[in-house]
This record gives structure tokens, sequence and C-alpha cells, in this order.
């Protein structure tokens, strides 16, 4: 008996993944795009160097003016840990996750400054495709289409090439309600936890967290509820973790606090409003305050914009008091 080879089809074994990339190539252009530009105009400003515009440190690389700042100072926890040097600014200000994972790359023999730039950049295709997934699943795919072109190529999202922690965050907080959509709690009490040890303010995603856990109750075995409120309660344990964590090191889990006061910002209820108030006569000291004022202005009416598109409470919520979070924060 002989059997025609042109007559078996070959198991699909990679088809399904090879069909999964090509359906979500387009969101890699698009990043690829967004990248590249930020990436050249790091490397313009780098070789015409306009005086004022970046500090000395920046012009050490090629694409130093994505790595100074904050950079500098996740560079320094990721290679000698934490130090709290009382009215001084010192790096418990930062959260831990982004420079453990500068460690883990530096482990692998990639330079700190490197690890940081493929970090972030390799973060935000990430969180591209999560957010691309989660709009699909809450609105429609034409909705999550241009939403995720938005995302990547806004003009304040250069951020997102630096070597912070923002597009880690996004992706965590993407990936987190995504599996709570999916009813993956455990997965997303991870992702949860993982925004809330990158940035404080992920611990919000615990709003969003919350109403898809309520939505879901119905749905749920009483184990899985609890599995929910777990993943609820996830980034605020994972938020606790790390004034206890201060406290082990430096004997000091008011560290944060502390070093927040020394880089002159500090948490208020009421910062919103106190930012509000003293604006006149900050703008008159730092004109580039006028820069955050008027980006202020466009998130509330992008904010307005995503209620009139359906966006749910629990989400505006979250967006609200991490905008508000950070004027509370904000230098004085």
């Amino acid at each position: 008996m002989t059997v025609d080879a042109h007559a078996v089809e070959p198991a699909p074994l990679l088809a399904a993944p090879v069909q999964w990339i090509k359906d979500r190539a387009w969101i890699a252009a698009w990043w690829l795009g967004g990248r590249t530009l930020v990436l050249a105009t790091a490397l313009v400003i780098h070789v015409v160097r306009p005086r004022g515009y970046s500090s000395s440190a920046s012009h050490a690389h090629a694409f130093g003016l994505l790595t100074g700042w904050d950079g500098l100072w996740y560079r320094r926890i990721a290679a000698a840990g934490y130090l709290l040097i009382p009215n001084r600014q010192s790096d418990p200000a930062f959260f831990p996750l982004y420079p453990l994972l500068l460690r883990g790359a530096h482990f692998f023999g990639i330079g700190y400054l490197t690890a940081g730039l493929l970090l972030s950049n390799l973060a935000l295709l990430v969180a591209l495709v999560a957010f691309e997934a989660l709009t699909r699943a809450l609105f429609s795919s034409t909705f999550a289409r241009r939403a995720t072109t938005y995302v990547a190529i806004f003009p304040l999202g250069y951020v997102f090439s630096m070597a912070y922690p923002e597009s880690i965050v996004l992706g965590a907080i993407a990936l987190a309600a995504l599996a709570a959509v999916r009813g993956r709690w455990q997965a997303a009490a991870v992702f949860a936890a993982a925004a809330a040890l990158a940035r404080p303010e992920g611990v919000l995603v615990a709003l969003p967290l919350l109403a898809i856990a309520w939505q879901s109750r119905d749905r749920l075995t009483p184990l899985g509820r609890g599995v929910a409120l777990g993943a609820v309660v996830a980034p605020m344990t994972a938020l606790a973790s790390y004034p206890a964590y201060l406290g082990s090191v430096l004997h000091d889990p008011l560290a944060w606090n502390e070093a927040e006061r020394a880089w002159g910002r500090r948490f208020s209820p009421l910062g919103f409003a106190d930012t509000i108030t003293r604006l006149p006569h900050t703008l008159a000291g730092n004109a580039w305050l006028a820069r955050d004022a008027i980006c202020f202005v466009v998130y509330l009416a992008l904010l307005v914009a995503a209620r009139r598109a359906g966006t749910s409470w629990p989400w505006l919520a979250g967006a609200a008091m991490n905008d508000g979070r950070s004027r509370a924060r904000a230098r004085r």
C-alpha cells in the first residue's frame, strides 16, 4: 500500500503561532516606526548638542538623552542596591522592579545602559500587543486598532523608549486586565503585582480588576471568587512589600517617603488642589511647567473622550487618580 505524499496535509504545528504573528504584524510596524523616530531624534540631539537642553552625562552615549535623569538612578540601584542618605536625594524614591530587570539583563553580559534601552523598547511592543487585545475585548477590533496606533505614535510616548519603567507598567496593567477579562485571575494577580512594584501608580489597576471581578461574580465558583479577590488585593500587597523590604535592608520602612521629601515631592490627598493654587507662582519660576499644565488639560480632554467612547468608570477613576497622584508629587 502506497501513500500519496501530496494527499497528506502537514500537521499544522506552527500554523497557529505564525498566523497569530501575521495578524499582529501591523502592531510591530507602528511600534518600529514610532521607536525609530524617537531614537533618531535622540541621535540628532546627541550630534547637535543644543546648549542647556540635556545634561552632560547624556552626551556620553549616542542615545544618552534616553538614559539620563531617573535612568541614572535606576542603573545605580541595579549595580549597587539601595542607599538612603538623610536629607539628600537618594534612590529609595525609585521602585525596585525595573532595577531588578536591569540586574537580570546584566547577568547575561548586557551593559546596564543598553539593557535599559532594550527593556523599555521591547516592553512597549509587548504592551501594545496586550493593549490591543484588551481594547478589542472591551470595544471592537476597529477601535482597538485605532487606539493601539495612537499609543504607538503619541508624541509624549517617547518616555516609553527611555530607561524608565513606564512601558513595563503599561504592559503589566494591560496584561493584568486582559487576564482578568479572560478569567485567568492568577495571571492577573502576577501582572498587577508587577505593575505596583514598577511604579506606585500601578496599584490603581486594582480598581478595574475589582470591577471585572464584580461583573464576573455570578460565573465564578466560591474558590474562583477568592482567587479573583486575591488578584484585586495583589497590587496593594506588592506595594506594601516595598516598605517592608526597605525596613529589612535599610532598617527604615519609611525610607521611600523620606527620599521623596528630599526630592521636593510629597503625597497629599489635596495635592491636586494645592498644585492648581500654586501654579501661577510656580510658572513664574519654571517655564517648563507650562508644558505639564498643557499636558494635563489634554489628559482631561482624553478622559472625557474615553468616557464618551464607552470606557467604564473604574478605568476612568484609575486614570484620573493616577494623574492626580502625579500632580500631588510634582516639584514645589
